[in-house]
């Protein structure tokens, strides 16, 4: 920091996030015309997106390089013995400069949170994105700059090292994606998800993106990004939100802290000036403490989170299918809800049989998800382009029908939604621009023309049964309907995101009649 190069990266980086921040919003603007979303989450999805990739991308190429010379520089300028001489020891010394050569790293990582701070103005990201963005780029840097240290203190020369961590940077980067596109070509089916564990890409992205793409101008970005992340269901076409499967970054991290602490106590040994594999009883319990407790922390880490994912093992392999073959969505249905207070009818229409006591949504529970959808499909999956419509009255159907929606699905007979579950919905819909009436069957709106035009210019929302998952996540299908030409249906993909219910994905089967 005492000279000028080190200011002048920090302000081409934070130039070069702007400008490419800029040009992205401006694109955004420029195809606003060919979405059905709303604008402003997809500017602030993609404006996030970009800015996380761009500061992998620096970590990647600029941590080899502030860290392959720790140790080899000491040793071409010959004052590796002088260091030696002392009173630090060895492992002192190698923290020394794995800590000051990160310490760069870090600075530019932290000071890009401000400009990346501005998508939530256009909203889309929470801020549990921004951590998890964070922790993945610190463990990424951190894994690297070990390594750096690492080929240092073994090679011995700054040039070699520095060479052989960009070789290793761009095996983690091209390496797995080639082998898992490889894989999944010859196999002719979805290659499995531990081949992409290494990358960092991939963990970057299974952090940040959505479990399905949306469909607007992110929707090619997103795909890409999730398939990167080793989610395929935006090209299989099967269902990638109703059995969520553990994101991949939890595998990457898991990766890349046992190797940073392997290759760490390795290089403990080389900067050692003599006897250098001669490990002392001390040494052996320290690390055997620290793997341990490392290991006891993953466990833990992943006992506490397996109820909200899907017990789908990263080791598992697709099935062979022919290449243009979609694979049948499989949905493993827990628990039809029905509201506490209204009476429940019969057991074969309402609960499946459960080999484990069901959990129960409360009567809030289910307005606030009805409501979420109904929100949903008002404001952003209708049929009017990118602005809203200006519907003066919703009709909703209070006879649920689970075939509006994905006919994959899980599909139950028809129930009635209980007069408190219709007075929450209403409640929580009380500041959307139009009427809400409830009617029994969609049959009885009156239709103004042939085209079966819904009368008054008005739509009739038809909405299904809540299927609770086992990782606590609703299924829910609903239909907008306000002409013949105009309908659509889409069986919705629900969990909790800071204590409200939010759509968080659908089976992306949308049809139209």
């Amino acid at each position: 920091m005492r000279g000028a190069r080190a200011f002048v990266v920090l302000t081409a980086m934070l130039l070069m996030l702007g400008i490419v921040s800029y040009a992205l919003y401006r694109i955004a603007l420029v195809t606003s015309v060919y979405s059905q979303s709303p604008l402003s989450p997809q500017i602030g999805q993609m404006l996030f997106s970009a800015l996380a990739f761009l500061e992998l991308m620096m970590v990647c190429f600029i941590t080899p390089a502030v860290t392959a010379g720790a140790i080899s520089s000491e040793r071409e300028m010959l004052t590796y013995e002088m260091l030696m001489a002392t009173p630090l020891r060895p492992a002192s010394i190698l923290w020394g400069k794995l800590v000051s050569a990160l310490s760069y790293v870090f600075l530019l990582i932290l000071a890009a949170i401000p400009m990346a701070s501005l998508v939530f103005i256009f909203g889309g990201i929470t801020s549990l994105d921004m951590i998890k963005s964070l922790v993945v780029l610190i463990s990424i840097a951190v894994t690297l700059g070990v390594v750096g240290v690492f080929l240092s203190a073994w090679l011995g020369r700054t040039a070699r090292a520095t060479v052989v961590s960009y070789l290793v940077v761009l095996a983690l980067l091209v390496g797995p994606v080639f082998v898992y596109v490889l894989v999944g070509v010859l196999r002719q089916a979805e290659p499995p998800r531990w081949i992409l564990v290494p990358n960092p890409v991939s963990a970057l992205f299974s952090a940040i993106t959505p479990a399905a793409p949306g469909n607007g101008v992110t929707s090619v970005f997103w795909g890409l990004g999730m398939a990167l992340g080793g989610n395929l269901s935006a090209l299989t076409g099967s269902l990638g939100q109703a059995s969520l499967p553990r994101p991949l970054f939890h595998y990457t991290l898991v990766l890349y802290g046992a190797l940073t602490l392997a290759l760490y106590f390795l290089a403990t040994r080389l900067v050692q000036p003599t006897h250098r594999w001669r490990v002392s009883r001390k040494d052996m319990l320290v690390a055997l403490a620290l793997f341990l407790t490392f290991g006891f922390a993953v466990a833990l880490a992943f006992v506490a989170t397996a109820s909200q994912y899907a017990q789908v093992g990263i080791f598992s392999m697709a099935t062979p299918t022919p290449a243009m073959a979609v694979p049948a969505v499989e949905v493993q249905e827990v628990v039809i809800v029905a509201p506490a207070a209204a009476p429940v009818p019969a057991p074969s229409a309402m609960v499946s049989p459960l080999p484990t006591p069901a959990r129960v949504l409360t009567v809030d529970d289910q307005a606030a998800i009805y409501a979420a959808v109904v929100r949903q499909i008002y404001t952003a999956d209708h049929t009017f382009g990118d602005q809203p419509p200006n519907f003066p009255i919703v009709y909703l159907v209070r006879t649920t029908d689970d075939s509006v929606g994905d006919p994959g699905a899980p599909q139950t007979g028809p129930s009635t939604l209980a007069e408190a579950v219709q007075t929450g919905i209403e409640a929580a819909l009380d500041d959307l621009p139009a009427e809400i009436e409830w009617i029994d069957k969609a049959s009885e709106v009156p239709l103004d023309d042939n085209r079966g035009t819904v009368a008054g210019g008005g739509a009739v929302i038809t909405l299904g049964n809540l299927h609770l998952q086992e990782n606590g996540s609703v299924l829910v299908s609903a239909r907008l309907y306000f002409s013949m030409p105009g309908a659509m249906g889409k069986t919705y993909v629900l969990d909790r995101v800071d204590g409200n219910w939010q759509v968080i994905g659908d089976t992306g089967v949308q049809w139209m009649s």
